[in-house]
């Protein structure tokens, strides 16, 4: 992927109702075609949007064999987990250029096998359920649609690098459509060209009446497509805010492989998330996001994470992430750097532009360090491991994932910011985390043209840093050693202080009231509870002598000392059990990191390369 896709394509942004316009800086994609003078054209319609079902056509030419396969992806790049997209696809048919049906035969989950002897030119039509509201996937109904390629498209499998065009058909009273795809040379509206497969699957297309804002960032213009509803206060300080965090992004790194780039941000009640693409990305956010500061600037560092993916992860990538196999699980070690890294820098990002004081960075820090070390799980799991276990565990949580797991993204980031702080004063402050992306994009994505190994990726920092960091990653990316945060921060006039979350005992459990059932949803490995016996899923039928209230379980269960008596009685599937649980002190702690009284010049004139001023 890396290798094919140097240059980008410009988004496109296209009234119905109006005379057509593209923005393209660049000329013109050539036409679909195969090296033999075949092409591939996909029709994307929506006739009946409030059934949640996307139409597909595929035209293919010049595919001279008896028989093609054709494949669904069965996850999505950038989503690590495989969420068979193969099982929404149905009325599967096919027919050759004179309208005779095609024998079609199923070969395994996401294979569908098209005989056509005699016959080069042939139609395959088919309709896809989409109806899971989220970035990951696609979604139609009455109000908008979106349509995630990978899990609408399917490509023949033996012309997954083959150009292709798409027409997409919005349905009536429709009139916009926002892709990352660019505008087919010379063709009517909504017809759009794309480079290959990959590019085709990782360019969303938002159709609907969704609002477009533009900015332009260093020449680049960018596009925004807000669907739903939201309240934008105001808009310039908005676009102006967008401007400062691309801004900032593009200064990591220093080289800017765009010529247009397209948000699409869904507004929705329980909005949140996001996922990058090759040349746009899809967030989510709530209504009220814009009219919060503090929500405000939530969103802002989601924006620089999923911007700043345009380079580690797109560009800057392990080597297993890409070229895709679309069929199954593709393994890393280094989803912390892909992941975790990209967080780091996202807040580096946000500080950088004006939008948090140095102190609330520190804060922001302190608290993703307090819940990486007070999670049971960061002591059993690798950061490494976290990444290579993503596809079976870091997308299925259940009651027992943060006694046995760590996120790849919060264990990564506190890497990345110890990484940083190290080679900052490796460097005595001549370099700091920006150069290894630097000497990872120069090196491996335009130079090799391909992703990098584990062991490349330590060499990266070591050519940074002038020394080797082998033990580090020995012992706290592929071993469960506790970073040493406080000589890290050291390094730069900073302090690490922690102190008892809580002065009260602790039932290392959490409690839900469901319409006044008392239910235990996670019990804390090495607690109170997990020794006494206490279950996830149990329900609290009597405490100390009485029923639960509100105010009976925060008193007795979160509000007394250490080595109080807890008598309960609890229903454990269809069994009642008597508890008695003597309250241990509260193992979770409370952290805080802040500047030295006097910090030396040398202290000084680091942070300020740390912070990246």
């Amino acid at each position: 992927m890396a290798g094919l896709l140097a240059a980008g394509p410009a988004a496109a942004q296209v009234k119905v109702k109006t005379k057509v316009k593209h923005s393209v800086s660049a000329a013109a994609a050539p036409a679909a075609a195969s090296a033999a003078g075949g092409s591939l054209r996909y029709t994307l319609a929506m006739p009946a949007p409030q059934t949640h079902y996307f139409e597909v056509r595929i035209d293919l030419q010049g595919f001279g064999q008896e028989y093609t396969d054709l494949k669904m992806p069965v996850w999505a790049p950038g989503s690590y987990l495989v969420r068979e997209f193969e099982r929404h696809v149905e009325r599967l048919k096919a027919q050759a250029a004179g309208g005779q049906a095609l024998r079609v035969e199923k070969l395994d989950k996401n294979t569908w096998r098209v005989h056509h002897p005699g016959q080069a030119t042939f139609r395959v039509d088919y309709g896809v359920y989409a109806y899971e509201i989220s970035v990951r996937t696609s979604y139609i109904d009455a109000d908008h649609g979106f349509a995630l390629g990978s899990s609408i498209f399917m490509y023949p499998a033996a012309a997954k690098n083959m150009a292709s065009q798409v027409t997409v058909q919005p349905a009536a009273g429709w009139a916009t459509v926002s892709t990352a795809l660019r505008p087919a040379s010379g063709m009517q509206k909504f017809v759009y060209q794309s480079a290959n497969y990959d590019e085709l699957a990782d360019s969303p297309i938002e159709i609907g009446n969704q609002r477009v804002l533009n900015f332009t960032t260093n020449n680049t213009p960018h596009q925004m497509a807000m669907y739903g509803p939201f309240t934008l206060p105001d808009e310039p300080r908005f676009l102006a805010d967008m401007k400062k965090i691309t801004e900032e992004a593009q200064r990591v790194v220093g080289q800017n492989p765009l010529d247009h780039y397209l948000f699409i941000v869904h507004h929705l009640e329980a909005g949140g998330g996001g996922l990058e693409h090759l040349y746009s990305t899809t967030l989510g956010a709530r209504p009220g996001t814009y009219s919060n500061e503090t929500a405000y600037k939530n969103f802002l560092r989601l924006v620089a994470h999923e911007y700043f993916h345009l380079w580690n992860v797109k560009r800057i990538r392990p080597i297993a992430l890409g070229p895709f196999d679309y069929d199954k699980e593709n393994y890393t070690h280094m989803l912390w750097v892909s992941e975790g890294q990209t967080e780091y820098m996202a807040n580096q990002i946000a500080q950088r532009a004006g939008f948090y004081t140095a102190q609330q960075y520190f804060d922001q820090l302190a608290a993703v360090l307090g819940g990486v070390e007070n999670q049971p799980g960061n002591k059993l799991q690798p950061a490494a491991m976290s990444s290579f276990d993503a596809w079976i565990r870091g997308y299925r949580p259940d009651e027992n994932s943060k006694n046995s797991e760590i996120s790849y993204y919060d264990k990564g980031e506190m890497i990345g910011m110890v990484l940083d702080l190290m080679i900052v004063q490796a460097t005595n402050g001549q370099k700091h985390i920006d150069d290894v992306f630097r000497l990872l994009y120069d090196k491996y994505y335009k130079g090799l043209k391909r992703g990098f190994t584990d062991q490349e990726y330590q060499d990266a920092v070591a050519e940074v840093a002038g020394r080797r960091f082998d033990d580090f990653f020995q012992n706290y990316v592929y071993d469960t050693r506790t970073l040493d945060y406080a000589t890290a921060l050291g390094y730069v006039g900073l302090t690490l202080n922690s102190a008892p979350a809580s002065p009260n005992g602790s039932l290392g459990a959490t409690l839900t009231n469901r319409n006044g059932h008392y239910l235990v949803t996670y019990v804390k490995r090495d607690g109170t509870a997990w020794n006494g016996g206490l279950n996830a899923n149990d329900e609290i039928m009597q405490l100390n002598g009485g029923a639960p209230t509100d105010e009976s379980v925060k008193q007795a269960l979160f509000a007394t000392a250490p080595g109080t008596v807890v008598k309960m009685q609890v229903k454990h599937n269809a069994y009642t059990h008597d508890l008695s649980l003597t309250l241990q002190p509260d193992p979770d702690r409370s952290y805080q990191i802040q500047p030295v009284a006097s910090p030396t010049p040398d202290q000084q004139r680091l942070l300020a390369k740390w912070l990246g001023k």
